[in-house]
């Protein structure tokens, strides 16, 4: 799963870097509600990078590039839901997607957190009273350390993200079909010994070189846990607010025989 997530990444970065410039223009503000004074739950577009794996940009090292999907409902955002609005975006009811308004050369987006794509942490089983029929979620949060304090992550929380058009040689001056990725400028953390990523499917969970081997979005440890309390908290609060998000995002060790059973991975 990981190689294949790997050459997608590696393959939208290097087209990302051709396309430069965007036109502010926001898409309706939305209404959100303030978590704390640092965090804000918003129900608009916004990018996902949970499992981003990056680079770094071409000109600054300390500086990531990340691959990651752009998704529309409840995230946890660190601004007002108004200072992280689309830019340059629609979404056209009639097509069932996002589009790209005609003199911008690409939409732009903001790096939240959400629980989508998450797995099923209770006993690991789905629940077909309260869950999608389609749904696949697989996302696990993942411990990572480094003995030596060399560890090192992408720091994408809040991020400004660049959504390319699906054809990037099609008429800037028509609206265009978005790319469901969009490429975020991250910062990069490093000498750590210990943080967390999220991880697709039961077999990465157990993957011990993974979180050394590539240079993947994450955050520490107990800034996890917090979010993932808020932000439960707040669908828990706003019954119906976004069911595509049925379950909470749970570490790895907390899954039950997430090792063994494979019945929710999309991978």
């Amino acid at each position: 799963m990981w190689r294949k997530t790997l050459l997608v990444t590696f393959g939208i970065l290097i087209i990302s870097s051709l396309i430069s410039g965007v036109t502010a223009e926001k898409v309706g503000n939305q209404t959100g509600e303030q978590s704390d004074k640092f965090s804000y739950a918003c129900n608009q577009p916004y990018a996902i990078c949970d499992t981003a794996f990056c680079i770094p940009d071409q000109d600054d090292p300390t500086k990531m590039r990340c691959s990651c999907t752009v998704e529309n409902g409840t995230s946890m955002g660190k601004l007002p839901c108004n200072e992280w609005d689309a830019v340059g975006m629609y979404y056209d009811k009639n097509g069932g997607q996002w589009m790209i308004k005609g003199g911008y050369a690409v939409g732009q987006v903001t790096s939240t957190y959400s629980f989508i794509d998450a797995a099923p942490i209770e006993g690991n089983e789905i629940d077909p009273n309260n869950t999608p029929a389609d749904y696949t979620g697989d996302v696990y949060l993942k411990s990572c350390s480094n003995k030596t304090g060399d560890g090192k992550y992408a720091d994408c929380w809040n991020a400004p993200c660049t959504v390319l058009p699906v054809d990037i040689n099609e008429d800037i001056n028509t609206d265009r079909v978005a790319s469901s990725y969009a490429v975020c400028d991250c910062g990069l953390v490093e000498n750590l010994s210990e943080w967390s990523i999220a991880v697709h499917g039961a077999d990465n969970c157990e993957n011990k070189t993974l979180c050394n081997d590539y240079i993947i979005s994450g955050e520490p440890i107990n800034m996890s846990k917090v979010g993932v309390l808020k932000l439960s908290k707040y669908l828990k609060d706003n019954p119906g607010v976004d069911p595509s998000q049925p379950y909470k995002e749970g570490f790895c060790e907390d899954c039950t025989s997430c090792a063994s059973n494979t019945s929710t991975e999309s991978s």
